[in-house]
């Protein structure tokens, strides 16, 4: 996946780290829903500072968005019927 250029930063490992608001755009979720996702764990994050409503400090490496998707294929089985 590549980031979107505006909120990406490096981590020390050299990987990518997107905004909170980057993540959602390329998901296609409220930044609201990106906040729960990462207080929940379904989404890894970095925290940097501390902001309680709108933590604008949220960093999220690339490849916890990558984990993420991947994680939430539905399989056939598990797929609802319309």
């Amino acid at each position: 996946m590549s980031a979107i250029a505006s909120g990406s930063e490096l981590d020390q490992s050299g990987e990518k780290l997107l905004a909170a608001a980057d993540v959602a755009e390329k998901l296609n979720l409220s930044l609201t829903a990106v906040y729960r996702l990462t207080r929940s764990g379904d989404l890894r994050s970095h925290r940097l500072g501390k902001g309680k409503v709108r933590p604008r400090g949220l960093r999220i490496p690339e490849s916890a968005v990558t984990e993420y998707l991947t994680g939430s294929i539905a399989s056939p089985a598990t797929e609802v019927a319309a």
